[in-house]
């Protein structure tokens, strides 16, 4: 028992698992639930990541913001989300979102842009790795007449897969 429990404190040690997966698995029994992360952490891949579809940032005045990155970086707007934010484009294949989120002045998340995009097959695959995956439903957070797929990495960012080359 003592090796296992080393075992798992030199795994969080080095990183490898969270705080919140070291408290489950001691939660959970050590022995049995490491046992699952490990064939966790052997599962294949949940998508292959082909690029950086966009970060939301959270702003105090959007309008204003817009403005900042429009008259600096000659960014245009390409959409107005039904929640309030404004997407600006940057290139063919990413664009910079701007919300009046809490805590401005921070990213709110980043999304990867992903092949074959099916928020619930990608959520059942995330499962496979111990990741609980959210999927959003609600049309008045997109644009892209899909459901959003949210999931928090080691660190607690939080992560949205899209679909590769949606623009907002």
């Amino acid at each position: 028992m003592d090796q296992q429990l080393n075992a798992l404190l030199d795994d969080y040690d080095q990183k490898k698992i969270s705080r919140r997966e070291l408290m489950a698995l001691l939660l959970a029994g050590g022995a049995a639930a490491s046992a699952g992360l490990s064939q966790a952490q052997s599962a294949a891949p949940v998508a292959i990541g082909r690029s950086m579809n966009h970060v939301s940032l959270s702003v105090a005045d959007v309008n204003r913001s817009a403005e900042f990155y429009n008259r600096v970086l000659g960014m245009e707007i390409i959409s107005r989300p039904a929640n309030g934010g404004l997407n600006m484009g940057l290139g063919e294949e990413s664009f910079l979102g701007l919300y009046q989120f809490a805590n401005p002045g921070s990213m709110h998340h980043l999304c990867i842009g992903v092949d074959n995009y099916n928020a619930d097959e990608l959520a059942e695959r995330l499962r496979a790795h111990g990741i609980e995956g959210r999927v959003n439903r609600d049309p008045a957070n997109r644009t892209s007449g899909g459901d959003q797929l949210y999931f928090n990495d080691p660190d607690g960012i939080s992560v949205q897969l899209a679909q590769h080359g949606y623009l907002g």
